[in-house]
């Protein structure tokens, strides 16, 4: 038989066949990347949440009056008339307030509790606030009382009509006294009482002033309101002083006798801080007048008489 000749078609075949034969398939093995790529499809994203809350609690301690029930709210400070939340307790309950962690804003100032006892005039109560993480957010103990009984005033100096800075004012009554405050640089002073006063009608007013003038006293009456306003003016009148020499008594129940004998009939007793304008000098004694107000009808009554000088002090 006699050769054959193989076409070029079919020799490039054979030629293909044997390189795989020999090579094996290395060439042909798909690629390996390091990521994989997606082709025609979205992105898988995994996202963890964490969830956490925010406990406030709040105590109460009653010191007067017996509330019904408590509005407890919880207000941005930027926004002091609309409420973020606002619950009713009752006294038996415990205020708490359980809020997601993302209830407060991070942008946000800051944020303010409110709480108002029900069922009289209650002071209120506000806790101003941030918070940073979740968790336990105790406020301070909530002292519940009633709104007090205010005395408010000043106290100034009765020519000129300047304040007297650093006088003593006292309220009392039979058991002591029950309020204490002093003038500041403009005179004026406040006390706060208990809520029952205002129905008291045993209350006394006094304002002393070191010995600069003598006492003041005056009986108070807060005719059943929560708020009374008194001013007070001390001191002789310019009239009074133009008289003659001034003095100052420096003693309590310093005798003002008729005459200047021992022996002399006492008109009455001068405290610490009254005004004496001496007229004449006989001796160790003066005579001359004080000047007294009479605050029912608001005028000054002068009384003559005389006095020993260890009693006195020269002004002008």
């Amino acid at each position: 038989m006699g050769i054959r000749w193989i076409k070029l078609r079919n020799l490039s075949g054979l030629l293909l066949i044997g390189h795989f034969y020999f090579w094996g398939c290395s060439f042909m093995m798909t690629p390996e990347y390091p990521e994989p790529i997606l082709l025609d499809a979205n992105p898988s994203v995994a996202v963890r949440y964490e969830y956490g809350n925010i406990q406030l609690k709040l105590q109460t301690q009653i010191l007067d009056g017996n509330p019904t029930a408590y509005r407890f709210s919880i207000f941005n400070q930027s926004d002091s008339i609309s409420p973020l939340i606002s619950k009713i307790f009752f006294p038996d309950d415990t205020i708490i307030v359980i809020l997601p962690v993302d209830f407060f804003q991070i942008e946000d100032l800051g944020y303010v509790a409110i709480l108002v006892p029900q069922g009289d005039d209650f002071e209120i109560v506000k806790n101003y606030f941030t918070i940073e993480q979740t968790g336990v957010f105790e406020f301070p103990t909530a002292y519940i009382r009633r709104k007090p009984v205010m005395l408010v005033g000043n106290v100034s100096q009765r020519i000129g009509k300047i304040p007297i800075v650093g006088a003593k004012v006292k309220i009392f009554d039979r058991t002591g006294v029950v309020g204490y405050s002093e003038t500041n640089t403009s005179g004026q002073f406040e006390i706060e009482l208990r809520f029952p006063f205002k129905d008291r009608k045993d209350l006394h007013l006094t304002i002393s002033t070191g010995g600069r003038y003598s006492r003041w006293r005056d009986r108070i009456d807060f005719q059943g309101e929560k708020w009374l306003n008194k001013s007070v003016v001390l001191g002789p009148s310019a009239l009074f002083i133009s008289q003659g020499m001034v003095y100052r008594v420096i003693q309590n129940e310093t005798p003002f006798r008729e005459g200047p004998e021992n022996g002399s009939p006492i008109k009455f007793f001068l405290s610490e801080g009254d005004i004496f304008v001496a007229e004449t000098v006989a001796g160790d004694q003066l005579f001359g007048q004080i000047e007294i107000l009479i605050e029912k009808n608001g005028y000054f009554q002068h009384f003559e008489g005389w006095i020993k000088n260890r009693y006195l002090k020269f002004i002008q």
